[in-house]
């Protein structure tokens, strides 16, 4: 592989570990536009682009996630009690994400992710956080948290269906109908994402097993002359995203995620 394509998938997996760290999304919202930029300019196109993104994405979230989620729990900013109640669901919401992904079409599969960007983004700038201190006598949950294994089901499934670890989906409904505190939101979303991320990865190189028109040094769909440079960005920007995690005032942090994957969504669903 040429040096500047290894520069260009270096520096996309160093902006999408950047988001994974800052917000605990996975990296895959915004690993998407930017592989849909550059695989084409590397070679890898047709039907099966989509899926071989989206395959990939899995082993990338899974590993910015990882590196996220080790700076997280140093600043102690993980709930491990809702990790742990969201994880299994999780992992079978992501198998059978990467099973409907496995036999879906791909111009369906990429609208849906720039809708999913787009309600989401809406949602936490608009309406955001109004409780993001903790303080257990002040948070107005609108949903009973015996509802969180079934929001991991969600998520697993969405994220891997549509290769973005799940974190778009998780981190809002987490803040806006669970009333977790948002200080400690990205670094549980990093590590049900961790979960989530195996699962889909496992699932889609299984699934892409049998294709015959994929790029060389695949499992599946699963591109690891990609994976490799996109993840050494990633896992140096992960760690400081969240370490600016940390020291940000929580709306100032919402507000950003929000705008960035709303951007994000206009130029997927309109450019």
């Amino acid at each position: 592989m040429p040096v500047t394509a290894l520069i260009q998938l270096f520096l996309a997996g160093g902006l999408a570990g950047l988001a994974a760290g800052l917000m605990g999304i996975g990296g895959g919202a915004v690993l998407t536009p930017l592989c849909l930029l550059v695989y084409p300019a590397l070679g890898v196109d047709g039907d099966d682009l989509i899926k071989i993104i989206f395959g990939t994405n899995m082993f990338l979230v899974m590993v910015f996630s990882i590196s996220a989620a080790i700076r997280h729990h140093r600043n102690n900013k993980i709930d491990w009690r809702t990790v742990f109640i969201i994880g299994p669901l999780a992992i079978i919401g992501s198998l059978t994400g990467a099973w409907i992904a496995s036999v879906s079409n791909p111009a369906s599969m990429k609208t849906a992710f720039s809708i999913l960007l787009l309600v989401s983004s809406i949602l936490i700038v608009t309406r955001g956080s109004t409780k993001p201190s903790g303080d257990k006598k002040n948070r107005k949950a609108i949903l009973p948290l015996k509802l969180l294994p079934l929001l991991g089901f969600v998520t697993g499934a969405a994220g891997s269906f549509l290769g973005i670890g799940g974190g778009v989906i998780m981190i809002p409904t987490l803040i806006l109908l669970f009333a977790i505190p948002v200080d400690r939101v990205a670094g549980t979303s990093s590590s049900v994402i961790i979960f989530i991320g195996l699962a889909g990865m496992l699932a889609y190189m299984w699934h892409g097993a049998g294709e015959v028109n994929l790029p060389g040094w695949s499992s599946g769909y699963v591109w690891w002359s990609a994976a490799l440079p996109l993840a050494f960005g990633g896992v140096i920007m992960a760690q400081v995203g969240a370490w600016i995690n940390s020291r940000l005032h929580t709306k100032i942090l919402q507000r950003i995620f929000g705008l960035m994957l709303l951007i994000i969504a206009f130029k997927m669903l309109f450019f």
